[in-house]
């Protein structure tokens, strides 16, 4: 009755009015209609239950690339999506991009059915976004059809041995290829434009073919492939090109009204309590609408009774509630916590080697033991936060939660746990950072990125944005040998361990042990640099210019460290941060290059060891300061500078030799 009466105390005034009225007057006629609407509502809401277990059942067996759990969560309180054609994360705010937005479903089915010189899709999105549900509820709702205009498949490109995958499926010239997570695949990440070829070529027979993956997977818009690669046969249409086209969708961000319909579906009428507070902390957080990901944890928000800010406090949130419902499993519940920080690290390292983000049973234990984890085995598969897939691997439930563990295990301080190769900082690791410094500084002891070099060519860099079209002239080609820069500039305290009277030339411009030192001229940074190579045996040295725009620009792929979005606040110390002053090594995560290398634009100046000019008048300082504006901040800017001057905006920072 408890229930009835909860009920009873949610319905309005007016119908809490009219009820004993009908109930007084027209009893027989009301508990008529009652009872309709009641039998209404059941039979509804059993044949979702039923629908849902059906298509669970039909996906578990159709699709042993994903786990039980992954299923679960896609399909279950689903909404489906909109799309639209422009990438919703070029406005500042997500949710409010103006664009047009259709059913993607609908847009989908008509793609897939209607005649179109378009046979080749990619979908998409953010981090959490909806991507795997998408295809999972697309698939499912094909496999309902009593009529199927073509066959259809779902593989996700994580996996090995995609090829052989493929040449086994039978009759592809009428089936349409589901491809989910390229920003997953192994040798995508390598050099995508190879990858999408390879699968183009391997693809060519399917009647369609649409794959998922990240937008920020491509370091800018005009990197997302538009030629497949693949050669159209036969006569063409005036106008129309040689090759088939990949056609871009983009998820739309949940509207309101999704996500009132998401919290309805949720939460039922007998909820309605809980429906208000998860709205609440949505209307506070609206990064839960663009990542509809984060709406299937809300209860758990709701339970904790906490404010939360920003995306890390919510994922942070979500770990603690896992790891309080698995207490009663595993009493240790840090221990828990510890593992899966740890074994996020080796998963991020180790994707090569493995093959993708997934790790074997057999491998689980002997890490354990390697971390000093004294847990059961079945505790670390069965209690944790990783789902097994039908070959027995095992991968965290969602690509964010390992991003997530990644930064949290890296804000702890442990410096081994860093040591990674190249391109391994995803923008979303970099938010977590930024989020979970909160304002802070990283704190990890300086260490050396690896650059194998090449040739390259200085300040030959497109520019977009707001500079879109316009190139810097190139200045000279050189051949670039290996070497290892370190990862920030040199500090305060590291200088001062060489020149301790640096100590009495703190202002308030940098007086902090962990602020790049500055009031160094070229030559004392050069006599640094040997008195390091004494100490530590090895063949320290300033960067040259080409050197140093090169780990900037990413080989200059790159208009700033970060990419080709514009500088802000949050990315580096520059004059429209208004800090007026250095800040600490590692404050700006959301700056850092790809590589790991941090403060390559703004805080201060860097010393190369170029001459600026024929005259040897100057030296070449690079990076910008916190006193310039953003065009000073480009990877491909050049000052000179007096190289007997000590500023308070001029530092350094060394590289050595492989």
């Amino acid at each position: 009755m408890e229930w009835i009466i909860k009920l009873w105390h949610q319905l309005p005034q007016e119908v809490q009015a009219i009820l004993p009225w009908l109930f007084d007057k027209h009893l027989g006629e009301t508990i008529a209609i009652l009872s309709a609407l009641l039998s209404w509502l059941s039979r509804r809401r059993i044949s979702r239950i039923i629908n849902r277990f059906r298509a669970k059942r039909t996906l578990r067996k159709r699709l042993p690339d994903f786990t039980f759990q992954e299923i679960e969560r896609g399909i279950r309180y689903y909404i489906w999506p909109e799309c639209q054609s422009v990438d919703p994360a070029q406005s500042d705010e997500v949710r409010h991009t103006v664009a047009v937005r259709n059913d993607l479903c609908t847009t989908v089915d008509r793609m897939l059915t209607q005649e179109t010189v378009h046979k080749h899709f990619i979908v998409l999105a953010d981090t959490g976004m909806g991507k795997t549900s998408f295809l999972l509820n697309y698939f499912a709702r094909h496999l309902r059809r009593w009529r199927r205009p073509f066959n259809m498949e779902l593989i996700p490109l994580g996996v090995p041995g995609l090829e052989g995958r493929l040449e086994d499926i039978a009759e592809p010239e009428s089936a349409v290829l589901l491809l989910d997570a390229f920003d997953e695949d192994v040798e995508a990440i390598q050099d995508h434009t190879r990858r999408l070829s390879e699968i183009m070529d391997w693809t060519q027979g399917f009647e369609r073919v649409v794959i998922t993956c990240r937008t920020q997977f491509f370091p800018r818009d005009e990197e997302i492939p538009v030629e497949t690669g693949i050669i159209k046969a036969g006569p063409r249409p005036a106008g129309e090109g040689p090759q088939f086209t990949l056609y871009k969708l983009y998820l739309s961000p949940f509207s309101d009204k999704q996500i009132q319909a998401y919290l309805k579906r949720r939460f039922p009428i007998w909820r309605k309590k809980r429906r208000r507070q998860a709205r609440v902390i949505v209307d506070k957080i609206p990064n839960l609408a663009v990542r509809p990901m984060l709406l299937a944890y809300v209860d758990d928000l709701i339970g904790s009774g906490k404010s939360f800010e920003n995306s890390y406090q919510i994922y942070a949130e979500m770990v603690d509630a896992w790891l309080e419902r698995e207490r009663k499993k595993v009493a240790d519940k840090e221990a828990l916590r510890d593992f899966s920080n740890k074994l996020a690290v080796d998963l991020f390292v180790n994707r090569e080697k493995r093959g993708g983000e997934r790790i074997p049973y057999h491998e689980i234990e002997p890490l354990a033991r390697e971390f000093d984890i004294k847990l059961a085995t079945w505790q670390l598969t069965g209690r944790s936060l990783l789902n097994r897939d039908a070959e027995g691997n095992y991968k965290f439930a969602h690509r964010s939660i390992l991003e997530f563990l990644f930064a949290q295990r890296i804000l702890a301080h442990e410096e081994e746990d860093i040591k990674m190769p190249p391109v391994r900082w995803t923008e979303p690791v970099k938010r977590f950072l930024w989020e979970g410094l909160n304002g802070k500084s990283l704190g990890l002891p300086n260490r050396f990125v690896r650059f194998e070099g090449g040739r390259f060519s200085l300040g030959e860099i497109e520019l977009f944005g707001r500079l879109k079209g316009k190139k810097f002239k190139m200045k000279k080609t050189v051949d670039i040998k290996p070497f290892e820069m370190s990862i920030y500039p040199v500090t305060n305290g590291e200088y001062e361990e060489f020149d301790p009277s640096h100590r009495e030339k703190r202002n308030e411009y940098s007086d902090q042990k962990d602020q790049p030192v500055v009031y160094v001229s070229w030559d004392e940074a050069v006599k640094y640099c040997r008195w390091l190579n004494e100490k530590m045996g090895d063949n320290y040295r300033l960067p040259t210019e080409a050197e140093w725009e090169f780990a900037a620009s990413g080989g200059g792929k790159r208009q700033y460290p970060w990419g080709n979005g514009e500088p802000t606040p949050e990315r580096a110390n520059y004059y429209k941060s208004k800090i007026g002053k250095t800040t600490p090594v590692g404050s700006y995560p959301l700056g850092m290059t790809s590589e790991g290398l941090f403060d390559m634009a703004g805080n201060v100046w860097e010393w190369c060891a170029d001459w600026y000019d024929k005259e040897k008048q100057s030296r070449v300082v690079r990076g910008g300061a916190f006193v310039v504006d953003r065009p000073d901040l480009r990877c491909s800017n050049r000052v000179k500078n007096d190289p007997h001057n000590r500023g308070d905006i001029v530092g350094f920072r060394v590289v050595r030799g492989v």
